[in-house]
This record gives structure tokens, sequence and C-alpha cells, in this order.
């Protein structure tokens, strides 16, 4: 609910960086509160879409929609917005620049939210809510945890399998993903093969123990000693157990980070764009 706690330019920012897919809770929040500037309400009113809702023949065929609490929302911003509710105005907003244009069906609208608002230009700036830190002891005590439940689940299907050389270890991933793909998996959290991965990097190559630290959580990885380049736990087993990417992937990104200090270090560079390493170069370094 950090939401809450958000001056009016804060407020603005959030209105612009939000991802509409994940609901408007905070929104039914924000729009009831003084504090909202009238730019920022003309902002999240067309951020909602409100062209939309006006295909419908009457607010019954509305109610039959996935979206009516939205409709709703967009509804109580009219309202707010007509009546004056915001009075601040701050931050100026114009529908024209990026919702508007010819083919735009506005005759259901109300005129003052098709009008630019008044206030100074305050575009949505690139911000990132997170930063690198080293893990706690208790974050360390949960990885080493995780690495014997990843052993554990590969002795399943290779009972002789003990950890110890990296280049055996990657491969027993690699062949208990193919043995688990398909299979009930029950009890075996096959994601633990993850840090069981990120153990033999660190080991290999020299990574470090890294919590990528954001707003909504913590997402555990490794990072490589100038902090460039990180990959977090949630990825290279998800990504191989359910055949988005092929297993042999998991040699490939462990064999092809030796000596990588940055993405230009890399011979080739799959690895990015499908979400399995990340450049860290520009957050900062929060030793806690």
């Amino acid at each position: 609910m950090s939401y809450k706690k958000l001056t009016a330019p804060e407020l603005h920012q959030f209105v612009q960086h939000w991802n509409y897919d994940d609901g408007i809770e905070p929104f039914n929040w924000i729009v009831k509160q003084k504090i909202c500037d009238k730019g920022t309400a003309l902002c999240l009113y067309w951020f909602l879409q409100p062209d939309y809702f006006y295909k419908f023949k009457n607010e019954d065929e509305i109610k039959e929609d996935v979206n009516y609490e939205t409709y709703k929302l967009i509804k109580e911003i009219e309202e707010k917005y007509c009546a004056g509710f915001y009075e601040d105005e701050n931050f100026s907003f114009n529908p024209k620049d990026e919702f508007l244009d010819e083919n735009s069906n506005t005759k259901c609208i109300p005129k003052e939210m098709l009008e630019k608002s008044a206030g100074t230009v305050f575009e949505r700036q690139d911000i990132e809510f997170a930063f690198l830190r080293k893990p706690n002891e208790k974050e360390l005590k949960t990885i080493e945890t995780k690495i014997k439940d990843a052993i554990k689940s590969i002795q399943v299907s290779n009972p002789d399998f003990i950890y110890g050389e990296t280049n055996i270890a990657i491969q027993a991933i690699i062949e208990s993903v193919e043995y688990w793909k398909g299979k009930e998996l029950g009890k075996i959290k096959i994601n633990n093969l993850s840090y069981l991965w990120m153990d033999c990097v660190q080991k290999q190559h020299n990574w470090g123990w890294i919590i990528w630290d954001w707003e909504t959580g913590n997402n555990v990885g490794v990072t490589n000693a100038t902090k460039e380049l990180t990959c977090l736990a949630d990825t290279i087993i998800r990504h191989t157990i359910d055949g988005f990417m092929p297993s042999t992937i998991i040699a490939d990104l462990y064999k092809d980070l030796e000596g990588v200090t940055n993405f230009y270090d890399l011979k080739k560079d799959p690895y990015s764009g499908i979400g399995l390493l990340f450049s860290t170069d520009h957050m900062s370094f929060k030793d806690l």
C-alpha cells in the first residue's frame, strides 16, 4: 500500500508507470484524494481508455463487460474533474499528444476531458524502484536450503549424484530438467535447480550472491564482480522446464559467462532478450 505515501509528483509518475494489466485497485483510492493533481487525474483518465466504452449502447451492456470496474472509475474521475474536485494544476497533460486523433470517438466524452490541463508538462521519467545488495544471514540460509533441495530433486532420477564438480552438476541439472518435463512434480520444487545452477556460476566464475531488492519484493540472484550483470533465480529453470527454451541453454549460459564483465564481452547475446541475463550496471549497490 506504499502508493498512499506518495507525494503529488510521485503520484503523477505512478500513474504513468503502472502496469494496467495488474488491475486498478490503487486508483480507486488515488482519485478520491485532494492531493491528486488535476493533470494527474486527466492522465489517469486517458490511460484507462475511456473511448473504449462508448461502443456500448447502454450501461446494462457495459455491466456485462469484464472491464466494468474500470468504467466506474472513469465515470468517477469525470464527475470529480468536471466538478472542480481536483484543485491543484501543477502538472499539464494533453490527451491530444498520445490518445486523440481524427479517428477518436469522443462524442460521449465531456469537453473538459479533451482539453489540455494547466501547469507544467511533467512527462514520464525512467525510474528504477530497485537496488542490489548482499543477502543477509537469513537469506543465505534460505539459499543453502534451496541448494540442498535441488540436489535431492536430482537424486530422484540420479541417486548417485553428489554435488562437487560444477561442470558435472550443470549436466545433472539438465538431465533432471529433461526427466521432470511433463511429469507430476508433487512435492518436488523444480525451480530450486536454479539455485544450484547459480551456485555453480558463482563458484566457477567468481560471481557473488545478490538480492535484487524491488519495491514489491526481493529476488535472489548472482552477479559478477562489477555488478554489471545479474542472473536471477526465477528464470533459467522456469524457462526450460516448460519448453520455452531448450535445456541446453543451462550449459550454454554457464559456459558463456566465463571472463564476462558486461554484455559486450559475450561471444553471443541471446540471453538478455529472453530474460536470463540482466544488465544492472545502472543500479545502485547498497551493502546493507
